[in-house]
């Protein structure tokens, strides 16, 4: 497994470019006799992808590794950049996905509803943003452990009569999976439209060698996202994270929850594993079913398809349930926006009595960190619950080292105790909340496909609090005066400032 995770890795990559850079020294130098050329000539590209970095409209935390690396090691960082950090999907995709945003908006666009006021703007920024629209009249049920979820998934499944899709980043196979499966070749066998998206470098090493085909054959429209290819590309950069399933345009699941034995507490190798996820019925299933058939026929590269017999015409409506707002959010040109991290500030600075908080990690820009600080600074209760038990020990000291500056204005950090936190939510002031994939840090902000839903006067907001405060009491606090090694600060302090290339 730790092999395969190297194959898969840039770090491999890069390597294998410090080498050929080494090389191509060497024959300049010991063969070619021209290293004066071959310097000006490095040093000229340098310059020129240095003042492309500056001028980007991107944040600081993305120009500062590349600005440091092209002054030290200019070749080096050039073909790293020109490989991993401007990568551009192709015109015909481009074409493709907008072709496919806009057949499927139209259904979306057809049951939404104005934002409400009370969400302070938050709702209305993702309608302007996120093209998918605000709904009510939903019944929205929430699921505080993956087990709950597990269960609910299976009995929606068994009910499907017409279509079941299903989109996550990590499909590992065991109990989860082997129980989903069953159900998923048996509805595909009586007529059932079964698709099954993946992706293939978050799968990597949980799934057999010709897992996709055998599903195939099994009449279950299986695809990898992204397959990985051995060729140096960016877009091996840009993963699915996302957790969607949609069942007959009448049900549809998102939240933190894989299709694997951990998330269900099979598998205890991080202790105890703490999800979310909720369950939505009524016409902001819409909203899920749109982000589904966008990736799906984009990366199936799907010819046009009448999308109106996946969307139903009319939705039960349910009383009292508030509004709810799913949506997408990813990397440029697919979308133009930091959507999901703006999301987060938006719901921070709404705030004005407490925010809570669960995230796997936490390492967030200036921008995030800024809001935060601010929101404790204004007086309100900002609580933060993170993992005691690390799934990667590099990210778990980054995360660490950014405690401190955050104590220092307020803000308090728990760590839950009997395992791994990876549930990703926000609440504030019993009136906002959101759940979804997205976790604080660089690689979900601004590289993956994510998804989520804010909720805004929903029933199921004074369940999750109850859930964050069951949690809370599980949780260690950690000190105001909190601060890693000397050791662990510098090596997170390095690690920290080349994130964005992580």
């Amino acid at each position: 497994m730790k092999i395969l995770k190297l194959l898969f890795s840039k770090i491999l990559v890069v390597a294998l470019l410090f080498v050929a850079q080494a090389a191509l020294i060497y024959a300049a130098i010991a063969v070619l006799e021209v290293f004066p050329l071959f310097q000006l000539v490095s040093v000229v590209v340098a310059l020129g992808v240095l003042l492309t970095v500056i001028n980007k409209k991107e944040p600081p935390e993305f120009k500062i590794p590349w600005l440091v690396l092209l002054i030290f090691l200019p070749f080096f960082t050039v073909v790293t950049y020109l490989l991993f950090a401007n990568a551009k999907m192709s015109r015909r995709d481009c074409r493709r996905i907008t072709l496919i945003r806009e057949r499927t908006q139209k259904f979306s666009d057809a049951h939404g509803c104005e934002p409400p006021v009370r969400s302070g703007g938050v709702d209305g920024y993702l309608a302007a943003t996120a093209l998918l629209p605000c709904h009510s009249g939903n019944r929205i049920t929430y699921y505080d452990v993956g087990e709950k979820f597990w269960q609910a998934l299976l009995e929606e499944l068994e009910k499907a009569e017409k279509y079941i899709f299903m989109e996550y980043f990590i499909v590992h196979e065991g109990v989860m999976w082997d129980s989903i499966h069953e159900i998923l070749a048996r509805k595909a066998a009586a007529g059932v439209e079964v698709r099954l998206m993946y992706d293939d470098i978050g799968s990597v090493g949980a799934v057999k060698a010709g897992f996709c085909g055998r599903l195939k054959k099994e009449g279950i429209n299986c695809r990898k996202f992204n397959p990985f290819r051995p060729v140096v590309s960016g877009v091996h950069n840009n993963r699915d994270h996302r957790k969607i399933t949609v069942i007959d345009g009448r049900v549809g699941f998102t939240g933190g929850v894989n299709i694997g034995d951990e998330y269900i507490n099979r598998n205890k190798r991080l202790g105890h594993w703490k999800d979310t996820a909720i369950k939505i019925e009524g016409s902001a299933v819409d909203n899920l079913l749109a982000l589904f058939l966008q990736l799906f026929d984009m990366n199936a590269k799907a010819a046009e398809c009448d999308y109106s017999k996946y969307f139903l015409p009319e939705h039960e409506k349910f009383d009292g349930g508030g509004y709810i707002h799913p949506f997408g959010d990813g990397p440029k040109p697919f979308y133009t926006e930091q959507i999901g991290e703006n999301n987060f500030i938006n719901l921070i600075n709404a705030a004005k009595e407490y925010c809570y908080i669960t995230t796997p990690y936490l390492i967030p820009d200036f921008n995030l960190t800024t809001a935060l600080r601010n929101a404790a600074l204004r007086g309100v209760d900002v609580r933060i619950i993170t993992p005691h038990i690390p799934d990667k020990k590099t990210v778990f000291n980054i995360t660490r080292s950014n405690y401190s500056f955050l104590l220092k204005t307020g803000v308090k950090i728990y760590e839950y105790t009997p395992g791994f936190m990876h549930a990703k939510m926000l609440i504030a002031d019993d009136n906002l909340a959101f759940v979804g994939t997205i976790n604080l840090d660089y690689r979900s902000l601004v590289h993956h496909y994510e998804c989520g839903a804010v909720m805004c006067g929903a029933p199921c907001i004074a369940e999750i609090k109850e859930d964050f405060t069951a949690t809370l009491a599980r949780s260690q606090q950690m000190p105001a005066g909190f601060k890693l090694g000397k050791l662990k600060s510098l090596y997170a302090a390095i690690v920290n400032i080349f994130s964005p290339m992580l």
